[in-house]
């Protein structure tokens, strides 16, 4: 029974606002969020990456890119990153085989240690 209500929390929860967000709402409807560190955030990443070679549009809304992988498979290109410490998602999963996806919503030092990994992958499919 744990299990079931765990996983349809887990289903549910992204359905519909939560009862705890719908009251929470009201107190949070004024805040912001300073967007300036993620466009900083994007922009080093974007450019790194880029640098390397992957071929790669600038989001201007989101938190994550979606580089082009330098080979078909994009989940054994995902593979790969993770031998060398960087963790991704194959874009697959997000309708777009042949991508993978990267967020950068994550502290600076993880993104520029991540630039290392980045190339090293990219360079053992050339």
């Amino acid at each position: 029974l744990f299990d079931a209500i765990i996983f349809s929390l887990r289903t549910l929860g992204h359905v519909n606002a939560t009862a705890f967000m719908q009251r929470a709402i009201e107190d949070i409807q004024n805040e912001s969020v300073d967007i300036d560190v993620y466009k900083k955030k994007r922009d080093f990443l974007y450019k790194e990456i880029t640098d390397i070679g992957y071929d790669c549009v600038k989001p201007e809304g989101a938190f994550y890119l979606f580089p082009k992988t330098p080979i078909e498979d994009d989940a054994k290109f995902v593979q790969e990153l993770q031998k060398h410490k960087v963790l991704t998602v194959p874009g697959r999963g997000f309708g777009l085989g042949g991508y993978f996806r990267i967020s950068y919503s994550v502290d600076d030092w993880v993104l520029e240690g991540s630039i290392k990994g980045f190339k090293e992958a990219f360079n053992s499919f050339r």
